[in-house]
Formats: structure tokens, C-alpha cells, sequence
């Protein structure tokens, strides 16, 4: 039960992570949390301590645990990142893909709803299924653990590219015509639009914090000691 506990916690904190609720560089007080939840502080930190693991989390000795910050530069560096990896997984599984793996793929939905918040966070949860999945056909093992572990890491950035009425668009198209690519068995086309949906992402994600539409970019304030 304890673990089960934890698990949920983890998953909820999580949630609100990625959407936003809790900003970048906030702090989150364990005790309130536990309070919030109507449980002891014991899974909460348990909770907390595996979101650090995740990078979404930091944890800064004596002080307590803040969400994770993010810069320009993160953004940047982030989805240059998956441009490397993704790039290469998509035109991997365009090469390998069988015809199991590419009927599950073009089954998984990808849209959302225009400032709904729980569609963006369904969004999130089936893109995230995408990716991994292409990633999955690719047929190797070690690429499609880095893709998985990689997106847990840029979700939140996902989240606010979403909500960019400017690029809503070419995110909707991504899917759709990487799957076409995948199906045509087309490997130049398949890395070209993963890597063209990934930048519009990227700077939807960009555009969003500059705006202040989205999560703000904050330092976490320390207490002098």
C-alpha cells in the first residue's frame, strides 16, 4: 500500500509538473503536499526524491525541493538533442518498421484542443506513445531507451509548444505525414519531417516563454544562511 501510495503521488506531482501547475523554480514543501493529500510525508518525499531522478525536480540540501528550472538555452540544447536522436531513429524505422508496428503507430491520436488543458495533457501522453513507438522500429534497443528517457525530460517543453496558436498547425500535420513517410518506406523524408517537427515544437516552446504565456522562466530564491 505505501508504494502504491507513493506511485500516486508521483504520478499526480508529476502531472502538475509537466502542465505547469507548479512552475519552474518553484519550491514544494513536503509537508504541505502531504497535507494536500491527506498523508504522511514519508511518500510524498519518496515521490519527490524519484521526480529528481527525472530531472524535473531539484533538490538542494538543507533548503528542500524545487521544480526544475528552464532556460532558453535548455530549450536549445534540448531539442538539439533530439534532433540527433530522433533524426536518426525515424529514418531507422523507416528502413525497419514492420507492418504490425506501423498500424499501431498511425492508431495513436494526435491532436488536441485549442487551450484545453486536459487535451494537452492527453496530447502529451499519446505523443509521447508516438515517439517511443517510432523509436521502438527503429529496432534498436538502446535508441529507443535514450528516446524515452529523452522525452520524459522535454514534456514540459512539449506542453508549452502546444499551447502556441502559431505553430498548432505544423504540430498537428507532424504525425500524419511521418507516418506517410514511414508507410512510403522513405528514410530522407522520414528524418526531414521528424527533424521539421521537432524544430516547431522547439519554437513554439520558445515563443511561449518569451510571450509569458507560458510557464515563466524563474531563479529559485535561497535563503541566506
Amino acid at each position: 500500500m505505501p508504494e502504491l501510495l507513493r506511485d500516486q503521488i508521483y504520478q499526480s506531482i508529476k502531472r502538475d509538473i509537466l502542465s505547469c501547475v507548479y512552475q519552474p523554480g518553484e519550491q514544494l514543501s513536503a509537508n504541505q503536499l502531504a497535507e494536500r493529500y491527506k498523508l504522511s510525508a514519508t511518500p510524498v518525499r519518496e515521490a519527490l526524491n524519484a521526480l529528481e531522478q527525472e530531472g524535473l525536480i531539484e533538490a538542494i540540501p538543507r533548503i528542500g525541493f524545487f521544480v526544475s528550472r528552464i532556460t532558453i538555452k535548455d530549450i536549445r540544447d534540448m531539442f538539439e538533442y533530439r534532433i540527433i536522436l530522433e533524426g536518426a531513429t525515424a529514418e531507422m524505422a523507416a528502413r525497419y518498421i514492420t507492418d504490425e508496428e506501423l498500424n499501431y503507430v498511425s492508431s495513436i491520436p494526435s491532436d488536441y484542443i485549442m487551450g484545453n488543458n486536459e487535451s494537452y495533457l492527453q496530447y502529451l501522453i499519446n505523443n509521447r506513445e508516438f515517439h517511443v513507438s517510432v523509436a521502438k522500429a527503429s529496432h534498436n534497443q538502446f535508441l529507443a531507451k535514450a528516446v524515452g528517457l529523452m522525452l520524459d525530460q522535454t514534456q514540459r517543453l512539449v506542453f508549452l509548444g502546444i499551447g502556441s496558436a502559431q505553430h498548432t498547425d505544423e504540430i498537428l500535420h507532424a504525425h500524419p505525414r511521418l507516418v506517410h513517410a514511414l508507410r512510403e518506406r522513405d528514410a530522407s523524408a522520414a528524418r526531414n519531417i521528424m527533424i521539421e517537427g521537432i524544430l516547431e515544437a522547439r519554437d513554439g516552446s520558445i515563443e511561449q516563454i518569451l510571450q509569458g504565456s507560458g510557464a515563466p522562466i524563474q531563479p529559485v530564491n535561497i535563503p541566506q544562511t
